[in-house]
């Protein structure tokens, strides 16, 4: 599966058993290119800006060496750009363990991006083992910051039975699609209708009312009525 392939896998597509991208990596190739990367030169200043600029004249040799080096001192953006570059093959072989990887690093960081494609990854199996509760936890991280893809991706947990509990819940995706809808995501509209028809007025009602308490940065408002439920 590539990127743009993350969401057509699921329930806006009859591809939800796609084939899942090639495992061509391994714990011990992961080892070995940490000690290659470590002891083959150190890090020099701006490296991350100069693997841009390989990238951008689509140098990809010298855009791997400079991203690698910028990874291994804890760059995170170095970290999403190689995790990309080994998802979808750009320069280099396509490796989703590699990808998992630097996804890995960077999200620890707090990246955003990488969170939400770690998602993917563990909700799909690619590169990692297929885990919905890992999934659910990255998407959840990226969407409490306001990520809209997230923000969807959460969304499709409860829809689908795969989120909290794994159980399915109508108004909390509701409540999810509303909040990424409301950070540009096309698709989230298309499931807003969806859910409309088989929700009862009041429950949109409410759902809405929620949804309309939320700041990214803070916990998405599930309940007014059950407290061991106030938060989803």
């Amino acid at each position: 599966m590539t990127r743009s392939e993350s969401r057509s896998s699921w329930h806006l597509s009859p591809k939800k058993g796609a084939v899942r991208a090639r495992l061509s990596g391994s714990a011990k190739r992961v080892a070995l290119l940490v000690l290659l990367l470590t002891f083959c030169r150190p890090s020099m200043p701006g490296e991350f800006e100069d693997g841009n600029a390989a990238l951008a004249r689509s140098d990809y040799r010298s855009a791997i060496t400079h991203f690698a080096h910028a990874a291994e001192t804890g760059n995170a953006g170095a970290q999403y750009t190689l995790a990309t570059m080994y998802h979808e093959g750009q320069g280099v072989e396509g490796d989703p363990t590699l990808a998992a990887y630097w996804y890995t690093k960077a999200a620890e960081q707090g990246n955003t991006d990488s969170q939400y494609w770690l998602c993917i990854m563990h909700r799909e199996g690619i590169g990692v083992p297929r885990d919905y509760s890992e999934a659910f936890y990255w998407c959840h991280r990226a969407a409490e910051k306001g990520h809209a893809a997230a923000l969807f991706a959460v969304g499709q947990f409860y829809f689908e039975g795969l989120g909290n509990g794994f159980i399915r819940d109508h108004v909390r995706a509701y409540i999810w699609f509303t909040l990424a809808n409301a950070q540009g995501d096309q698709d989230a509209q298309t499931m807003l209708k969806t859910l409309e028809q088989d929700m009862p007025p009041q429950q949109v009602a409410e759902a809405r009312r929620l949804a309309s308490q939320w700041k990214p940065g803070g916990r998405v408002p599930c309940s007014s009525n059950n407290p061991r439920a106030r938060f989803c």
